[in-house]
């Protein structure tokens, strides 16, 4: 395909893109974009026949083109998600599928040109890696994995254990928040006899419910138990992942990523927020992609075979258990990885088929044995249709936002006594990080194609040294480039840090790619000082909390005899009883502020009346806030120790449309037996379809439920 030729598609592309911009109407950009495409096709097969060429030409703008014309039909399509006529509800939404797909749309154009290159166009010249000559240097492996997991700890891990010990009587405990009780209520359910992630719904995968499950049912099944358990969770998966990135990366690029955490935005900014931050959600990505590009282009290439494949797709297989996003987000991982890696490593087609189906068959068997394992095998299609129809509506902006924390830039310009002045200002904290979640957009892009380039034009040419070094940078770009996908779809600092493993290390090593892998030139002159920019500008903005984290190291072991006592004390309660004080902390000293609060007594009281009159039935909650220590309906019925009649414990976080509401309704309404608590400030549609659903001979029996105050009505159903 000659220069002609690309430059017609790429034209097609601009114009489509821009038609997509300007016409608002799908049937109408079918029209237009189809003459496009057509239009460009022609003049491909022209160039073609004159030139007396293959159809290859043609098939390659067949394919550019097709897919920006797909793109362009899905930017403008309704989403699946949300049907005409229906609205989302207590969120906001902002649809911004033409970024996402855009983004990931333009890396699988990259993917897709460079296995026409090699498979087509001619394959590029492989360069087998060193294996290393069968030399054995698992000593040296093994104690620079443990010199890792120990600076791992001490660096990022330990700071965060201290988290679980501190103690504040004058307010509530930063482990008394909505991100754990949307969990707890559905481990109280669990606890009640629900089934997983079914009856006792969450958004955070199956896998993650059940492991969060056992380990605060380890620790200890409190407020405080859940978070201490979540913590130390995501501390191993720190220091699982280090040691990895030591494993395949080396021990100076696993200090560096050490380094880069603490100055850009990582997982380490939101380690503590229980509920939300479990890292298992993203974990399994960044392993996998270090894994298969060290498989692909590294020495692991001499150990291909059947195993190879098999064991990846293990991997992903109990990455997906354990949450959607693994499962998602790790097949696309293993796609990019094997269309960019794979013609360099030396496969061919078939051996690329081959290596695909063993991983895909793995990890699909075994998601379906795990899940069916815990949920039952008749509930698996419901665990997918649940995961499905959630992961469906964020793809379509529901809860999204451009940006979701406030910021502002005020500009005036005014004429004082014959005088200019001007005023800038600025408010909101956050523009750097969100600078740098669209800014990552382009760079990432861009590195991607670069890397793909390198790949089919270098690859075979370079010296030992350069190819190390770039396997090494495909599988941090790799995995980079795929968990950005998520500080796009939710963007805020939460969403960009959460899933950022590598992103830091992706910064670091970006400058060193583009002196070693680029030619001399205005291209690498500025790519060379922007990466030097981002670098300069991290130490500046980070270099504080660095300090901060560098002081604290003298410490490492008094604090740590410290959180092993609190997580023995902890454990030291299990099999007591448990009354309301308890499931916030079994330990006295943390109780004094939720004992103090004057919502307290209140709490104690509606609890205990609501079960001496449930008798173990059912309940659902008709409103959202009780009062201010329980202001959410995940509070009351994790602290309430009730069983949901619906199992959404979290509605607020579990109904995002009009018609998930209605359906939720509908389901609470046509239940046989149970009861319905509510007051005055309930959802009234709820409160109605629960009155009216009651038919002979079938009875209600109505009660207000009062003590300090009139606490709401509770409304049973009795079976003749």
């Amino acid at each position: 395909m000659n220069g002609r030729e690309r430059l017609t598609c790429l034209v097609a592309a601009i114009l489509m893109i821009v038609e997509v911009g300007v016409l608002e109407s799908r049937g109408l950009f079918l029209g237009v974009g189809l003459a496009t495409s057509l239009a460009a096709l022609g003049v491909v097969h022209s160039s073609a026949r004159r030139r007396q060429a293959a159809n290859g030409p043609v098939l390659y703008a067949v394919g550019v083109v097709g897919a920006i014309f797909g793109y362009c039909c899905l930017a403008l399509a309704p989403s699946g998600a949300i049907a005409a006529g229906d609205e989302v509800i207590d969120w906001g939404r902002m649809d911004k599928r033409a970024l996402v797909f855009g983004y990931l749309g333009i890396g699988a154009f990259i993917a897709f040109h460079w296995l026409w290159i090699a498979h087509i166009e001619g394959a590029p010249a492989v360069s087998r890696p060193d294996s290393g000559g069968g030399r054995s240097r698992w000593p040296l492996q093994f104690l620079g994995g443990l010199a890792i997991a120990i600076l791992a700890y001490c660096w990022l891990g330990l700071p965060t254990l201290r988290g679980v010990g501190v103690i504040n009587d004058t307010a509530l405990a930063r482990f008394y928040d909505i991100h754990s009780h949307v969990h707890l209520s559905s481990l109280q359910q669990i606890k009640l006899g629900a089934v997983p992630y079914l009856e006792a719904q969450t958004q955070y995968g199956p896998g993650n419910q059940v492991l969060l499950s056992r380990l605060t049912d380890l620790v200890h099944f409190s407020n405080h138990g859940f978070f201490a358990a979540n913590l130390l969770l995501n501390v191993v998966c720190i220091v699982v992942f280090f040691v990895v990135v030591q494993q395949f990366l080396g021990f100076g690029w696993a200090v560096a990523g050490l380094a880069g955490w603490a100055l850009w935005p990582s997982p380490i900014e939101r380690i503590d927020l229980a509920g939300w931050a479990v890292l298992t959600r993203w974990l399994f990505i960044p392993i996998l992609s270090l894994w298969l590009a060290w498989l692909l282009l590294g020495a692991g290439a001499a150990r291909r075979g059947w195993l190879v494949p098999v064991l990846a797709g293990a991997v992903w297989g109990i990455g997906g258990f354990l949450s959607q996003e693994n499962l998602t987000a790790g097949f696309l991982v293993f796609a990019f990885s094997l269309a960019l890696f794979g013609p360099a490593s030396g496969m061919g087609a078939r051996a690329i088929a081959r290596f695909a189906a063993l991983f895909a068959v793995t990890g699909i068997l075994l998601f379906v044995g795990l899940v069916s394992a815990f949920v039952g095998p008749s509930h698996f299609l419901e665990v997918v249709s649940l995961a499905n129809a959630k992961s469906s509506l964020v793809t379509a902006g529901v809860s999204n936002s451009i940006w979701s924390d406030n910021l502002g830039i005020e500009i005036t310009l005014r004429v004082v006594h014959g005088r200019l002045q001007s005023a800038f200002a600025v408010s909101g904290e956050e523009f750097r990080p969100l600078l740098l979640t669209y800014g990552l957009v382009l760079l990432l892009l861009v590195m991607l194609g670069l890397l793909a380039a390198f790949l089919g034009r270098k690859w075979g040419g370079a010296d030992e040294k350069t190819r190390t070094f770039v396997r090494k940078f495909a599988g941090v770009l790799v995995g980079a480039f795929i968990l950005h996908l998520f500080a796009l779809m939710r963007a805020d600092v939460s969403h960009l840090a959460g899933p950022s493993f590598l992103l830091p290390l992706f910064l670091l090593m970006l400058p060193v790619f583009v002196w070693r892998c680029l030619g001399p030139g205005l291209g690498r002159t500025a790519l060379m000082a922007l990466s030097l920019a981002l670098i300069v500008e991290a130490v500046v903005d980070g270099g504080s909390g660095a300090k901060n984290r560098v002081a604290g190291l003298g410490a490492t072991w008094r604090d740590t005899v410290a959180s092993v006592n609190l997580y023995r004390e902890l454990r030291s309660h299990r099999g007591q009883a448990v009354d309301l004080a308890a499931l916030y902390s079994p330990i006295s000293r943390y109780q004094t502020a939720f004992r103090n609060h004057p919502d307290f007594a209140e709490a104690e009281e509606v609890f205990r009346l609501l079960r001496e009159r449930l008798q173990g039935r059912p309940v659902e909650l008709g409103s959202y806030k009780f009062d201010d220590l329980i202001a959410h309906p995940d509070s009351f019925y994790f602290l309430g120790g009730l069983r949901s009649l619906s199992g959404i414990t979290s509605p607020k976080n579990s109904l995002w449309l009009r018609s998930e509401q209605e359906a939720w309704i509908r389901a609470v309404a046509n239940t046989r037996a149970g009861c319905l608590f509510f007051d005055a400030n309930s959802n009234k549609a709820l409160v109605e379809a629960w009155m009216k659903s009651v038919t002979p001979p079938a009875t209600m029996v109505i009660e207000q439920v009062a003590g300090r105050r009139d606490y709401g009505t509770l409304a049973c159903k009795v079976a003749p």
